[in-house]
């Protein structure tokens, strides 16, 4: 059987009508080259399998991932770990290499020390959100960065983060449109940008619909330091409750099940992230499908850019929408008083 041709530049320089010019710099994140021609270029060449040769008067560049020890374990870790996994590909793509670290307060020295050491990192990724100390102290460390499903509250780096204002206006205006009007919000506001973001995306739509949210059916899931907090029940309920993440979502329905409510007959829960809490949760959950892969491409290519031309100033907010997965946890209300 004669062997399969490997792809090369001039083959996808022939297959888009451009330059083999133009392909070197999309892939290498050169300037001279538009966003929308660098994102067909780079797409056909993770489909054809093209990897860029890693010539040896070449510096292979070299990028630092950091992500919270917290996130090493558990479901929320799997999360993080596959974004982590489509970074990882796509710089392999373009010949950089990477090493994952996971700082706390008690290895920060030790970690900012290999972090600063001339010549080891080209640029470094944050994935997710890190403990405030330690975010201080690596902000300060001068390297092209990239922060990940967090902004960077500096606005000196790139952000690229999961579209959720609209993602949760999208889900609340479902809920509406199923004919819930009395709805609440589970998620403790200002603890994360993402939550704060999802929370404004809620009330965007309550007050687009003409519905006044109620305080008393806004119920906090963690302390301002993140940790898990039990669920406060009003004792008035809604007929439905948006929730800032899948996690949360299981832990209400397990909460509302103990009282011997009913989902979604007597209240309708949705979440967000489609974490594997909304497949294992009983009903699994409505939710929004963060793009993973789109984020973790898109990261990995900002970094990419970023290194090649490093004094180039960032800054910019690269959001990435999401999509709804529609499931069983929500009621139709309005289909059910048509047909009474």
């Amino acid at each position: 059987m004669a062997e399969k041709k490997s792809v090369s530049m001039q083959d996808i320089a022939d297959e888009l009508g451009v330059s083999k010019v133009t392909v070197s710099k999309a892939l290498n994140g050169k300037e001279g080259v538009g966003e929308a021609l660098k994102k067909k270029i780079a797409d056909l060449a993770e489909k054809s399998g093209y990897v860029l040769p890693n010539y040896g008067n070449r510096k292979t560049k070299k990028v630092g991932i950091i992500m919270s020890d917290r996130f090493n374990s558990g479901d929320e870790g799997k999360f993080y770990m596959a974004m982590y996994e489509k970074i990882i590909s796509e710089l392999q793509k373009a010949s950089c290499t990477s090493m994952m670290i996971s700082p706390n307060r008690h290895s920060l020295a030790g970690d900012l020390q290999t972090i600063k050491s001339s010549g080891i990192f080209d640029g470094l990724i944050f994935l997710g959100i890190l403990d405030w100390e330690v975010k201080k102290q690596l902000d300060a460390v001068n390297l092209p960065k990239i922060y990940v499903d967090v902004y960077d509250e500096t606005h000196k780096s790139d952000s690229v983060v999961t579209e959720n204002i609209y993602s949760c206006y999208e889900i609340t205006n479902y809920l509406i449109h199923q004919g819930h009007t009395e709805i609440g919000f589970v998620g403790t506001v200002g603890a994360t940008t993402s939550i704060t973001d999802r929370y404004l995306g809620y009330v965007r739509s309550m007050l687009e619909n003409n519905i006044t949210p109620q305080d008393v059916w806004n119920i906090p899931d963690r302390s301002q330091e993140g940790e898990a907090i039990p669920l406060e029940l009003p004792k008035e309920m809604p007929t439905a409750f948006v929730c800032n993440c899948d996690e949360t979502a299981f832990q209400l329905v397990k909460e509302l099940t103990a009282k011997g409510y009913h989902i979604p007959e007597d209240i309708s829960v949705a979440g967000f992230d489609n974490s594997i809490y909304a497949q294992v949760c009983s009903p699994p959950l409505t939710t929004v499908a963060v793009d993973i892969e789109e984020i973790g491409k898109l990261a990995a290519r900002r970094m990419i850019k970023h290194m090649s031309n490093p004094a180039k100033k960032g800054g910019g907010v690269f959001r990435v929408p999401g999509n709804i997965i529609y499931r069983e946890s929500v009621r139709n209300i309005k289909r059910e008083e048509q047909k009474s």
